[in-house]
């Protein structure tokens, strides 16, 4: 704490002060005693961002005496510690704020919180304000231009009132670019964390958060965890680890506790108890903030009953072993934690959202349990269920939205936009009579879906306010100059709008409801390469509807709808990635007049928006030709050329990767295991190989 002699200290009028504060290289921090440790964090980080822009290291100060009359930043939580250095506007749940305060006659930029996780997004508002270091300033390669000094008006006053969602959560899957990004370096993993909290989300989703390694000690929790925990993140679990456990790591709790590994079983609900109890009591012991995710689910991205040998087969006999699942679980955390009211949520995923449509599916009567709803299977959109949703008053309703889809979703290029993930939340908001009490936003590799990322944070933070236009042109004005972000942002929006709308939408006035992502280009492409090589000897033509299978067809895997002036799916195919192709081509010959003015942001837009086009273009080229190959099955030299123009493409597309390759990113493309480029090219060359 500050010592009690500057409890006493006079504050003059701020007019005292003409000009504001001049903060010169080497500006002192002042750091209270006490400052939790995530804050101090965010304060290493501000140090860093003081030198890059003053040249100077920021000494950390504890008592304002060390100042000498010296103008400093002054870091602020909610027990003051300086008489009258509080702004009674900042109240409420991480509500936060950057002005000026004075001491004596001395001037200071004040950044105060209230609470820890305001206080660190006041530090990073700051930052971004007035050291001219974004939120998203290590993917973009952003330097900041070196000052002699840094002046902070006299008038200052940025208070930011607490957020619409109180649960703004940030969950990375799929991650096979980011994963090997981040073990490469500490600063990698550290920008991650700290990209998180400069956009102003306070949850990260992860999966189980035990270590359960023979070698770790009883109630270690898992590295991720833990560093999350560390940046002052609330942790949730995903929907496949109830309370943060995953069967998965079933023989290895037993195992650890020196007992023999009992069968998974749903009627011994005692052995589940016991697992799930100490998965609780480890992140409780480890002081974690959390919020319980409650479900019953297989030991990977599967119903129960995949995974369960015992377990029924009806429907209403399944639901109800879900039912007395969640309960348990509450129960759990309510005796672990000795919280009658814990924070809970409970994902209707898959089976669930079918549970709770038919009536079946009856979750826990707790008034703090979250109603988590998801989007449709393969598609970005509210699912008819929670559409025709009227909630009671008091029901908490929450939201998962997913930017990427595992196999048919975008991986390489982002596809939603703002406006499709805001008419999402919109619905979602509209069927309960609270507001939006959670969400999750499922982003994949992050890299891919940057613009998203931050309008997604916008929107959760000022929901009412969002406006997904008035974003985009911030946006552009944030990261590549204010002259020309009216242009960029309609070029960023001609860029969603290229997407070929591979099926009418249902919802009336939901524009882009299905959409043809980049995923299932590379699916669709493998399934017309399959077909071909199995009819290549037989002499009747080739089907004309290639993409109904019927092992994908159920969920939506393509929904590629025949339009009147379609016969078949080929030609809804060749229609429409020729309509799209163009339509990226036309983003990409725009957006290149736009490269050398960009300034600082010229490798984000590079990055975020050139490159996606161009890999769009490719890809549309890559299935058009392909598609023309397979309508040429009797026609063998023409077929091989469009299969050579097919792979001239897959080529393209490694290509457009390649740009993207500077600084720590050098290696972000390494990994293919999730698209599949190479073995979609192998199979285009084999089959160019195979033709006559």
């Amino acid at each position: 704490m500050f010592r009690s002699l500057y409890l006493a200290i006079l504050l003059v009028p701020l007019a005292a002060v003409a000009d504001g504060v001049r903060l010169t290289p080497g500006v002192p921090v002042v750091v209270p005693d006490g400052t939790p440790a995530p804050v101090r964090l965010a304060v290493e980080d501000l140090r860093r961002d003081l030198l890059k822009v003053l040249g100077a290291p920021s000494p950390i100060v504890t008592d304002v005496a060390e100042l000498h009359g010296r103008s400093a930043i002054i870091i602020l939580g909610p027990s003051g510690g300086l008489a009258g250095l509080h702004d009674a506007k900042i109240a409420g749940r991480e509500a936060h704020g950057v002005y000026v305060g004075e001491l004596g006659s001395t001037a200071h930029v004040v950044l105060e919180g209230a609470d820890p996780r305001g206080m660190i997004y006041a530090i990073y508002s700051f930052s971004d304000e007035f050291l001219n270091i974004p939120p998203l300033w290590y993917w973009a390669d952003w330097a900041p231009k070196k000052r002699e000094a840094i002046d902070v008006p006299i008038g200052t006053s940025r208070i930011f009132p607490p957020a619409y969602v109180r649960w703004r959560a940030w969950l990375n899957n799929d991650t096979d670019f980011l994963s090997a990004w981040q073990r490469r370096s500490p600063e990698n993993e550290h920008a991650m964390f700290e990209t998180i909290l400069r956009l102003k989300y306070n949850t990260f989703e992860m999966g189980g958060v035990a270590d359960l390694r023979p070698d770790a000690p009883r109630f270690a929790v898992q590295s991720e965890a833990a560093k999350a925990n560390a940046r002052g993140l609330v942790i949730t679990a995903h929907h496949t680890s109830p309370l943060g456990s995953n069967l998965s790591s079933w023989d290895a709790f037993w195992k650890r506790e020196g007992r023999d590994v009992p069968p998974l079983s749903v009627k011994n609900i005692e052995n589940l108890k016991t697992f799930w109890r100490y998965h609780v009591e480890t992140a409780h012991r480890a002081g974690f903030e959390v919020v319980w995710t409650l479900v019953f689910r297989g030991s990977r991205d599967i119903p129960f009953w995949e995974t369960f040998p015992d377990a029924p087969t009806e429907s209403a006999d399944r639901a109800r072993v879900i039912n007395a699942m969640l309960q348990a679980q509450a129960d759990v955390v309510k005796e672990v934690t000795g919280d009658p009211a814990p924070a809970m949520r409970t994902t209707f995923y898959n089976e669930g959202t079918t549970f709770l449509a038919a009536g079946l599916l009856h979750p826990p009567a707790e008034p703090t349990l979250i109603w988590n709803f998801v989007s449709a299977r393969r598609d970005h959109f509210p699912t008819e269920d929670l559409r025709d949703l009227k909630s009671p008053p008091d029901r908490l309703i929450g939201y998962y939205l997913n930017f990427q889809f595992t196999s048919t979703g975008s991986h390489l290029a982002p596809a939603e936009g703002p406006w499709k993930m805001a008419a999402n939340y919109r619905i979602v908001d509209g069927t309960g009579a609270q507001p939006l009490a959670f969400t999750v936003v499922n982003a994949g590799n992050n890299r891919e879906h940057l613009a998203e990322l931050s309008a997604n944070a916008a929107m959760m933070w000022r929901f009412k306010e969002f406006d997904a236009d008035t974003f985009l042109q911030s946006f552009c004005a944030r990261y590549y100059g204010a002259e020309r972000a009216a242009e960029l942002a309609r070029l960023y929006r001609d860029y969603y709008q290229a997407y070929w709308m591979q099926k009418r939408p249902d919802i009336p006035g939901f524009d882009r409801e299905y959409i043809f992502q980049d995923m299932r280009y590379a699916r669709a492409g493998e399934m017309l390469l399959k077909d071909m090589a199995a009819k290549v000897s037989r002499p009747n033509p080739l089907d004309g509807n290639p993409l109904d299978d019927p092992s994908k067809g159920s969920v939506g895997y393509f929904r590629v709808e025949v339009q009147p002036a379609d016969s078949n799916q080929l030609d809804a195919l060749l229609r429409g990635t020729a309509e799209s192709g163009q339509k990226f081509a036309a983003v990409v010959a725009r957006a290149n007049d736009f490269i050398p003015s960009t300034g600082l942001g010229r490798m984000l837009f590079i990055d975020n928006l050139v490159v996606r086009a161009k890999i769009m273009v490719a890809l549309n080229a890559l299935l058009h030709e392909t598609a023309l190959a397979y309508q040429a099955h009797d026609a063998p030299i023409e077929q091989k050329q469009h299969l050579a123009a097919a792979i001239a493409a897959a080529d393209a597309v490694k290509a457009a990767l390649d740009e993207t390759k500077h600084g720590s990113f050098d290696q972000w493309y390494d990994s293919d295991r999730n698209f599949g480029l190479k073995p979609l090219r192998a199979a285009l060359k084999k089959e160019w190989d195979r033709a006559k």
